[in-house]
């Protein structure tokens, strides 16, 4: 018996989440958050489509990746596949530049909370 048949077997999984989960490591695809820590991390789960479907992208496990919520948020309906300059559009590739766009976000939300944490210890 495979991770996968006992995954399916408990019958709470689906054979898209599960192929996700193991293609994964069980930890989102951009920022590694390990989905199977707490309670919290699982309920964040979200399958992501690489190349927003909106943009065209196939409903298929190839432009799936396994998403914490707020990456996915994060990532919204950016198209990583205009992004990629002379890389070959890859699976791989794709997650990178997607890792990398949404590291960039981070940093940028990270800056505001730090500037709202400053105004308000003023007025504590």
């Amino acid at each position: 018996m495979s991770v996968y048949d006992e995954f399916m077997n408990t019958g709470h999984w689906g054979p898209i989440e599960t192929k996700l989960g193991i293609e994964f490591n069980f930890c989102c695809a951009y920022c590694d958050k390990k989905m199977l820590e707490s309670v919290e991390n699982y309920k964040e789960w979200q399958t992501d489509h690489i190349i927003p479907s909106s943009k065209d992208g196939e409903d298929s496990i190839e432009n799936y990746a396994l998403s914490c919520r707020t990456c996915n948020f994060i990532k919204s309906t950016w198209n990583p596949a205009e992004n990629l300059g002379e890389l070959k559009i890859t699976k791989l590739n794709l997650i990178n530049v997607s890792k990398d766009y949404i590291i960039e976000k981070r940093k940028g939300t990270q800056a505001e909370i730090d500037l709202y944490n400053q105004i308000t210890a003023k007025y504590s």
